[in-house]
């Protein structure tokens, strides 16, 4: 389990072009040319980001919509087991392991090992229990609303293979959505019937791509219409 072990701070999806923040200067730069730097003098990134950015638009007759909107809302979570115990001595043995910190002149002993094992344990502890705390209909996309997850897949845990392997041919992923939101605003792009309306939703995914939940969707669903697309994440 140790090598597809998550740690609790390292969960999050890029942030969005608003949510950055520019430091500012404390050199002062050479003089140079106006206007824009063109791209090439940009730094590059030292390797492709797991993260993807999509939208998904869905439109259709108000029925449909109205039925599909208040399908597709959940916790969105995947309700695997948490076993806390587990948690620590997967940690503690990476910790001690062949690549781990407690290698090296400078390495943790055992001891300090255990504590930081008992440190992760009690930052996982926290993190799960935040989670547990959203609303039963927080996210306006829960793909285990729309594909649930078996019990019999569930009860493996999120780093079984067989469970990875479930979920990356239902979902095309094995992770559950981040930052799923109504992008308000957006339109079809074209011009819809009367008594139609469409809603775009927002959301990352982390090195895959749900287009198996959008064809389960589209079986589901035979009157609306879906659109998934990749954007930038610039």
């Amino acid at each position: 389990m140790t090598e597809n072990l998550r740690l609790p701070w390292a969960d999050l999806p890029p942030a969005t072009a608003r949510e950055e923040e520019t430091p500012a200067e404390t050199t002062r730069r050479p003089p140079g040319r106006r206007g824009r730097r063109p791209l090439s003098a940009w730094p590059q990134p030292a390797e492709p980001s797991p993260w993807q950015w999509w939208h998904l638009l869905v439109y259709g007759p108000d029925a449909g919509m109205d039925a599909f909107v208040t399908e597709a809302a959940g916790p969105g979570l995947i309700p695997w087991p948490f076993d806390a115990e587990r948690v620590e001595e997967d940690m503690f043995a990476l910790a001690i392991g062949a690549n781990g910190p407690a290698r090296g002149r400078a390495g943790l002993s055992i001891d300090g090992c255990r504590i930081l094992a008992r440190q992760f344990r009690a930052a996982a502890e926290a993190r799960h229990a935040r989670l547990g705390l959203r609303m039963e209909k927080a996210c306006p996309l829960d793909f285990h609303q729309l594909v649930p997850v078996p019990e019999r897949i569930l009860h493996l845990g999120a780093t079984h293979p067989d469970a990875r392997a479930w979920l990356h041919a239902n979902w095309g992923m094995t992770e559950a959505p981040r930052q799923v939101r109504h992008l308000p605003g957006r339109k079809a792009g074209r011009r819809l019937p009367r008594g139609h309306r469409a809603m775009v939703y927002g959301f990352f995914t982390r090195m895959g791509t749900p287009a198996p939940v959008v064809r389960r969707m589209e079986e589901h669903y035979p009157t609306l219409t879906f659109r998934l697309s990749e954007r930038s994440l610039a």
